[in-house]
């Protein structure tokens, strides 16, 4: 059997892994002028492998490495509920890209104690968690981001198959991925996954 490169993805505007840090998409909007709406700029340009501008803000270029605008965001002490979820949903997504796994868990938690109900910030937990190989309770999280409605849900799916075929549960994975590929037709991370698995009739 020819193995095929596996890793967690981030999910949606949110993440989910692929075993070989196809990473992060997994950011949250915040809406405004300050720094955590830089810091929201910053995640989903780098999420999705765009070049980073640093922002001007009231006039003045704030040259800060994207992490620390996001922390900056956070210092400021202005910000709350759902923004301040969403501003710690989104450094975690920048922390999982620079593969610091166990920071972006730490911020995803943090999140949840603030917005319990970001499909996002669950989603990608779950893809923190992968990439951390604590499968079942990459499973828990993942589960309760598709049930919150992640964006992304292909993603989710696809870090479920990963962590319940680690868990030796094979149909469930062969389902996950082929969950995945439906709702992403042609995606190839899920397609050449199921390539490893033969169905057989049972007799």
């Amino acid at each position: 059997m020819r193995s095929v490169t596996r890793s967690a993805i981030l999910a949606g505007f949110a993440f989910a892994l692929v075993m070989q840090a196809h990473a992060a998409k997994a950011v949250v909007i915040v809406l405004g002028n300050g720094l955590a709406q830089s810091c929201y700029e910053a995640a989903l340009a780098i999420s999705k492998g765009l070049v980073y501008f640093p922002p001007v803000i009231t006039g003045t270029l704030i040259d800060l490495k994207p992490i620390q605008l996001c922390t900056s965001a956070l210092e400021e002490g202005d910000l709350s509920g759902r923004d301040l979820a969403g501003t710690l949903v989104n450094r975690g997504v920048l922390q999982f890209i620079e593969a610091g796994y166990a920071a972006s868990l730490k911020d995803f938690d943090q999140a949840l104690r603030y917005d319990d109900s970001i499909g996002e910030a669950h989603a990608n937990r779950g893809a923190a968690l992968v990439a951390l190989k604590r499968w079942a309770d990459s499973i828990s999280a993942i589960d309760k981001g598709i049930a919150l409605g992640s964006a992304e849900l292909e993603k989710s799916y696809y870090n479920r198959a990963i962590a319940n075929e680690e868990l030796g549960n094979v149909k469930g994975a062969y389902y996950d991925y082929q969950k995945a590929l439906e709702l992403k037709p042609g995606w190839e991370a899920p397609t050449q996954q199921l390539t490893r698995f033969t169905v057989r009739k049972k007799s």
